[in-house]
């Protein structure tokens, strides 16, 4: 029946998405509940327990804010060794690909990573380009998460105005007490086409942890070799490069009582090798080297039963290296290349310390202050002036008063010192949670949003084939406004079968938006610039129907980009529009350790206006990318309690790359076609888990 389902999705003309929604989700109902009928367990559905700017942890449910969460069974479902792998079917999140670089870089609600803020453990993330600005997720190892928690909109009060469009909090495994944990897993898989020794995907991990008598620790490795896709291009060079990376992870703790403190560290080294093509006998290969070290201490003490404190220091040095050798065609010696901004080691190191006290004044009132301070510093070759840095140093507080039995609200401010830019006196957020029913709620919320360029988009200066980037020390500072809604229905919620809708909307507007352009007087230059406003709006709609073995999601996503060039060239449209559809199924037969799952997600063509030169004159021209379908598709199967293997084909759709009708396509010099996949790939993986 499902499977009828998607052909039938296959066949309907793209143009009626919300047709299509409405015939997967009914389709898919006779077969999820023929599946139940034939079942015995009985087990409970239980909420899902947030903790993602709680004041405790608490279910979804009762929380302020719109909470999404991965958790680790869907992680493992999915046969994931990127978490790009896990979020790329995600409602309202879209990836665009650096193939160049290896990085992959998201955006939500519309806005480019530098609104969304990335956390491990409530910790932010330091990346290639330094702090509040984009952030590889690929930089990280997907054996060690136990979940993810996803809020979108503004949560600019609690975690800094980058956390604007939303926030992706990565929350790693934890030991469980008393019990020793080892897990193992080795991934194998192709890249379109190719496989082989040196050719595609090879992973292998190994995870153990152990607490007793109050203390825990726990320990990860992962290796993840990336053998890159020929794809169309010629000779040696590869269209998506070669990539290794070793990952390792440590964490040793103390908790007794009322008190707990832990101490964890997370390396990244990564290795992308970018092979040139021979010209003229020689040909020049660039390798980039990528290390971080990410030092935290987080320690939490509950003074009475209304008083409480959480608080961490931590401390991330990253640095990356490019190296670019000289390759003889005749003898293939390799030698260092001499010429200017060849050879570059840039770095960024980042401290971040921040506490808050929760206090519980009654059972409906409870009040959080907290501190924000982090400080940054960036040098290298391809940084202005040597050294630069940053200090963002905040006070916070915010509050959450249950007025009666069916309004909730969460008001906050924030007071920021930036030490180069001077931010507005107060930055104001509050969110309302409206219980219309025990089965109907409304979630409102407003975040206003002040952020400081990053070192890189001020002081950064990279050339290579591929980019022509320079920074503007002259950039001012965003402001913002976001505004969200969100309508919550749970249609049926009993212990066997929950069916659940969402509808959301949201509005965001920011002044002074930072984005790429062409350098004023030179073309051939990509720079950042302030863009006087720029804004996002739209619709969303999600739905989710559970049994104890089954589970089928559909979403519907609809999203408007705002045209920076709409004032000055008054018969272009405002906003530009682009539709997304998600779709995802898992079936589980308890009796034979087996579960199947299938995600799909349509995306569709995306519109926008750039600014060229035709005749002489310059014009806004519309141009748009095209849409695409990606879907996954796995089946998992435990061998007694120890053993799972999990295999499946990604990609089914065999997408490469989309066409783009952009003329200039900002920072990189490469147009037309966009990269998105190296085609369709399959993968086997085999996981070892003991508890004992």
């Amino acid at each position: 029946m499902y499977l009828n389902g998607y052909l039938l999705f296959r066949m309907i003309p793209t143009f009626a998405p919300v047709k299509e929604l409405f015939v997967l989700f009914l389709l898919a109902f006779p077969f999820v509940l023929k599946g139940q009928e034939g079942d015995s367990i009985k087990t409970s559905l239980l909420d899902e327990v947030v903790i993602t700017g709680q004041f405790e942890p608490q279910s979804a449910r009762k929380s302020v804010y719109q909470v999404k969460t991965i958790p680790l069974e869907r992680i493992a479902a999915r046969g994931a060794v990127r978490l790009q792998d896990v979020l790329n079917t995600e409602l309202n999140i879209r990836f665009s690909q650096d193939l160049a670089l290896g990085g992959s870089n998201l955006s939500l609600q519309g806005l480019a990573g530098q609104n969304v803020k990335v956390l491990i453990d409530g910790v932010p993330m330091v990346g290639r380009q330094g702090t509040s600005n984009e952030i590889n997720i690929n930089q990280l190892n997907v054996n060690a998460i136990e979940r993810i928690e996803i809020i979108e909109g503004p949560m600019s009060v609690v975690y800094g105005a980058d956390a604007l469009a939303g926030v992706i909090n990565i929350i790693t495994k934890k030991t469980i007490d008393g019990k020793l944990e080892l897990q193992a897993k080795v991934h194998e898989e192709t890249v379109g086409n190719e496989y082989g020794w040196s050719e595609g995907i090879h992973n292998e991990s190994i995870g153990i942890g152990f607490s007793k008598n109050n203390w825990r620790t726990r320990a990860d490795f992962n290796r993840n070799y990336f053998g890159g896709w020929q794809g169309n291009a010629a000779g040696r060079d590869k269209q998506w490069h070669p990539k290794t990376q070793y990952l390792a992870s440590g964490l040793v703790g103390y908790g007794k009582e009322k008190s707990d403190v832990y101490y964890r560290a997370d390396y990244l080294f990564e290795d992308i090798y970018n092979p040139g093509a021979f010209t003229n006998g020689e040909a020049l290969d660039q390798t980039y080297y990528t290390n971080r070290l990410m030092q935290q201490v987080q320690g939490s003490h509950e003074f009475t039963n209304r008083l409480s404190f959480n608080g961490v220091l931590s401390y991330t040095h990253y640095n990356r290296e490019t190296q670019t050798t000289t390759v003889d065609e005749s003898t293939n010696r390799s030698s260092l290349a001499l010429g200017p901004g060849l050879q570059d080691l840039t770095k960024f190191n980042g401290v971040t310390i921040r506490s808050t006290f929760q206090y519980k004044g009654s059972e409906k009132f409870s009040l959080q202050p907290g501190i924000d301070f982090n400080y940054e510093t960036g040098s290298g070759g391809r940084i202005k002036s040597g050294t630069q840095t940053m200090g963002d140093y905040a006070v916070f507080v915010s509050a959450e008063w249950s007025i009666n039995s069916w309004l909730q609200i969460r008001p906050g401010i924030r007071s920021v010192y930036n030490s180069v830019y001077t931010a507005p006196p107060v930055i104001p957020s509050v969110n309302t949670k409206i219980k219309l029913s025990e089965k109907q709620d409304i979630r409102l919320s407003y975040g206003r949003g002040f952020r400081a360029p990053s070192l890189r988009e001020l002081y950064f200066d990279f050339f290579d084939a591929s980019h022509s980037i320079e920074g503007n020390p002259n950039l001012e500072s965003e402001l913002s406004h976001s505004m969200n809604a969100s309508f919550n229905w749970k249609l049926i919620d009993d212990d066997r079968i929950k069916l659940s809708t969402v509808v959301g909307g949201f509005y965001n507007y920011v002044e002074n938006m930072i984005g790429y352009g062409q350098k004023p007087g030179n073309n051939l230059l990509t720079t950042y610039l302030n863009i006087d406003q720029y804004k996002t709006k739209g619709f969303t709609w999600s739905n989710s129907l559970k049994g104890n073995v089954w589970e089928v999601n559909a979403g519907y996503a609809l999203t408007a980009r705002f045209n920076p060039y709409s004032e000055n060239f008054t018969d272009t449209e405002e906003f530009q529009w682009s539709p997304e559809i998600t779709t995802s199924g898992s079936y589980r037969i308890p009796g034979v350790g087996l579960k199947f799952s299938l995600y799909h997600k349509f995306t569709g063509i995306t519109p926008f206006f750039e600014l060229t030169t035709e005749n002489g004159n310059q014009v806004a021209r519309l141009a748009q990318q095209s849409a695409f379908h990606w879907a996954d598709f796995t089946i998992l199967k435990d061998f007694g309690k120890a053993i799972s293997v999990t295999a499946g084909a990604r990609n089914l759709f065999n997408v490469t790359s989309i066409n783009s009708t952009a003329v200039a396509t900002g920072a990189h010099t490469s147009g037309g076609a966009r990269p998105i996949g190296y085609g369709r790939s399959y993968f086997l993986s085999v996981s070892y888990s003991l508890t004992k």
